[in-house]
């Protein structure tokens, strides 16, 4: 609400402030005008004078009007919704029959198609030369020059994030006077059935594209003038006007404006688009503004205007997971296979460039299989006969090692963008898919070699569950996708990434990764092209990687840069935070990854969940480093009798592994909260900083009156990944920025995890950290935290802190 009433406050006293500007410069020319006009000593001079302020004049003047021409559409819009709800049985009546003729032209559109199914089928699948670069229905048409007002795009990571803003918004006092729309991939909003049940989100959009393509056949085309059908998706154009009135009049959030698209039966994806110009506010997840070919696709453009990030305190890590690719050798080689195929049943209709350059992606898959000594005769399960030690390349090594270097990528990537590509060979294989084999032909060996190998593979293949089996199948049916996001990467800058070769057990389970290191390559023309860059969150802290690896790097200027940080809603003495060094019987808390299979360690941190556990209510949520700790700690518990102690005052959940039975768990721990089994009062959940629950989720009230840390969540650094950023970070930035970087990566889980508890003024709850090490680390918690911060050497004086601050607690609700 900050946010969203500061930067409104700012955009309407800012548009107001440009028309007043503007009238003030028309009056001051005109002025100037009458005063040139009296003096008539010089009529040179004169004439000369109101020629210059003539010119001055209409430039201002045609500001001003393009700002009134934008309004007075802008309006017309609104007007175009005012009067369809006004007109509610006339209405309802052109609405059936609209539906029902939607309907007829849907149907004798699927009969012609079904008529000339046979003619045309193979001649969609084979290669366009046309070039199509444009991704809008409407790219022939002129389009209206629309006046560029400011406006503020705001970000978040998810859509149910943006979905919590507009319910802010709608609550601001701004809510009647600002113009808001939300832009979503198709996924979220297309409302064509067939484009809707496709799975990859690159397969929809170009099967999107596919559909608004006229039909060229003769037979087709003189049917589809006389129907002036545009194109062959039924919602496009629709009344598109009347759902840009919808968005840009009442604040909507996706699954509003989705709805009401398919009530109008128009495009609620393409709608969405066309009313930015008509908006103050675009609110759009990050990877639509992070990704610069999205973003352009998208038309968002930043040039004079302000970009808020919300959540922003992972948006390093975002840019970088946004921009790294992995592809594997099933990838790989399914992907030539499809390819070979869809070579052979159409070359002789190929021109002569669609052939070199499908030889040339050929040929780069072989070359990548090299890294994996395969071949493409090899079996994605096929042993792997190369050392199993992962492999760092700068992408220059990488390129002259493999041979790639050779192709030019550049104009590879063109050519499978413009001739459609992916699209037409995911049509291929759902075409003639059954009628393939992938693999068919297999390298034929005789003896014992052969026959352990085949041992092997067998073993292997009984050893592959049926879920992973899936996922392997549903990822190859459109392998080239992710190669060709794999090659988009290797334009980026040589010193800006790494690439990794991970090999597995098989040729189809080993990966060639590519890492990003430098985030500031993706984010300098932000940084360049926007008024102003607003990173927002509730802990940023530390802000220092922020200034130094993103805007500076980024070539911002460093007067720009300013930081602000407010303190907490809440009252010094709802929040009680406690540094735990020893257990119960002095046993001292160091979970580094040495003693975390210490029995002795493991015992005493029981005793003390059981102490904790009798004096804290309602919930208490724990958080450990890693699920293989948590899988080692909560076994030991149950073994030793301790998760059976804890029973007797608290309901024990666990953080499930799959992410749709978290809201399960989730409701089962409230629901034991809210109604608690004597001699039961409340739950305990055992979760993972990092994990499905460490971020994103609210423990307000009683579902978190005690957050629980145990040790600290430092990454992995033996990770060949984490070394080489660390590098990077250490050659790049300074001397100790690795360093930091590392540090930095803990902390901020934890504070992550600390913030789960608080989620209103009103709200209360206690922090514990069990870990000698956080003793040293104090200035890395949040502010708010710091102040109540207390480092106890005997867990006695924890215990009775925690139960003073409960017993203070009990007695103030029960004044009230």
């Amino acid at each position: 609400m900050s946010i969203i009433c500061g930067a409104l406050k700012w955009l309407i006293d800012h548009e107001e402030l440009q028309r007043s500007h503007l009238n003030t410069a028309i009056s001051q020319l005109d002025e100037k005008m009458k005063e040139c006009s009296n003096a008539s000593d010089n009529w040179v001079f004169v004439q000369t004078e109101q020629m210059q302020l003539t010119v001055e004049k209409q430039a201002v003047t045609k500001k001003l009007n393009s700002i009134l021409q934008y309004e007075r559409k802008k309006n017309a819009l609104k007007e175009i919704v005012k009067q369809t709800n006004n007109k509610k049985n006339p209405h309802s009546q052109v609405k059936t029959s609209n539906t029902k003729q939607n309907k007829e032209t849907e149907n004798e559109l699927l009969l012609d198609k079904l008529n000339v199914q046979e003619e045309t089928i193979e001649e969609e699948l084979v290669l366009e030369d046309i070039i199509h670069d444009s991704d809008n229905y409407e790219s022939e048409e002129e389009e209206e020059e629309v006046y560029e007002n400011t406006k503020i795009f705001f970000c978040s990571r998810t859509h149910s994030q943006l979905s919590q803003f507009v319910g802010e918004l709608k609550k601001s006092p701004y809510s009647k006077i600002v113009s808001v729309v939300t832009l979503a991939s198709r996924q979220n909003y297309c409302i064509n059935k067939s484009i809707r049940k496709l799975k990859h989100l690159n397969v929809m959009n170009e099967y999107c594209l596919q559909l608004q393509k006229k039909n060229t056949t003769a037979k087709s085309e003189k049917d589809l003038k006389r129907k002036k059908v545009t194109t062959n998706c039924p919602f496009l154009p629709g009344n598109q006007d009347l759902l840009i009135g919808e968005a840009v009049t009442q604040i909507q959030d996706v699954e509003e404006i989705a709805q009401k698209g398919e009530n109008i039966k128009t495009c609620a994806y393409y709608a969405s688009r066309k009313a930015i110009p008509y908006s103050q506010i675009v609110l759009i997840p990050y990877n639509s503004i992070l990704h610069k070919n999205t973003r352009i696709s998208s038309g968002i453009k930043l040039k004079g205007n302000i970009l808020i990030i919300d959540e922003a305190h992972n948006l390093l890590e975002a840019i970088e997971r946004m921009h790294s690719v992995m592809i594997t050798g099933r990838n790989i080689l399914h992907c030539y296979s499809q390819l070979s195929q869809y070579q052979k049943r159409f070359q002789a209709l190929f021109s002569a460039k669609s052939v070199l350059s499908l030889s040339q992606l050929s040929f780069y898959l072989k070359k990548l299989l090299t890294v994996f000594s395969a071949t493409t005769k090899s079996n994605p399960n096929d042993i792997l006969n190369i050392e199993t030690t992962s492999k760092l390349y700068k992408v220059e090594e990488f390129e002259v090692m493999t041979g790639i270097d050779t192709v030019n990528i550049f104009e590879l990537l063109k050519f499978i963008k413009n001739s459609k590509l992916c699209h037409k060979l995911q049509s291929f294989m759902e075409q003639y898919g059954n009628k393939l084999k992938i693999h068919k032909n297999r390298t034929k060996t005789s003896g014992v070699s052969q026959f352990l190998n085949s041992i092997k593979n067998k073993d292997s293949e009984h050893n592959v569950s049926d879920k992973n089996s899936i996922s392997d199948e549903e990822q190859s049916n459109n392998p080239l996708i992710s190669i060709v996001s794999f090659m988009e990467c290797l334009q980026s800058s040589c010193s800006d990434g790494r690439i990794f070769v991970v090999p597995g057990s098989t040729i189809g389970q080993s990966t060639i990764k590519f890492l990003l290191l430098n985030p500031a390559a993706y984010f300098y023309d932000i940084v360049q092209d926007a008024r102003s860059v607003i990173l927002a969150g509730g802990t940023m802290a530390p802000m220092d990687e922020f200034i130094e690896q993103l805007f500076i790097a980024a070539g911002a200027a460093p007067e720009r840069i300013v930081t602000f940080s407010c303190d907490h809603v809440i009252p010094q003495e709802n929040i009680t935070c406690n540094i735990v060094t020893h257990g119960p019987t002095g046993v001292e808390f160091e979970f580094n990854f040495r003693n975390r299979q210490n029995i002795t360690l493991l015992n005493e941190l029981g005793r003390a969940l059981v102490n904790i556990c009798n004096i804290v209510p309602a919930g208490i949520v724990v958080f450990l480093p890693s699920y293989n700790f948590e899988e080692l700690l909560y076994k030991h518990l149950d073994k030793s009798g301790i998760i059976a102690k804890i029973s007797s005052k608290k309901c024990v959940f666990r953080e499930p592994k799959l992410a749709s039975q978290a809201n399960e768990i989730l409701e089962q721990y409230s629901h034991h909260i809210k109604k608690p089994q004597s001699p039961q009062n409340g739950s305990l959940l055992f979760s993972v900083v990092g994990g499905k629950l460490s971020e994103g989720l609210n423990f307000s009230d009683d579902l978190g009156r005690c957050i629980i840390i145990i040790g600290m969540p430092y990454p992995n650094v033996k990770s060949l990944e984490l070394q080489e950023k660390m590098k990077y970070l250490n050659e790049n930035i300074k001397s100790n920025a690795g360093q930091n970087f590392y540090e930095n990566a803990c902390m901020k889980a934890v504070n992550q995890c600390i913030g789960r508890a608080i989620r209103h003024i009103n709200d209360y709850s206690s922090v514990v950290l069990f870990d000698k090490r956080y003793s040293q680390k104090t200035k890395a918690l949040p502010h708010w935290i710091q102040r109540t911060v207390i480092t106890h050497n005997t867990f006695g004086s924890m215990i009775g802190t925690i139960a003073k601050f409960f017993t203070r607690k009990r007695n103030e609700c029960n004044k009230k």
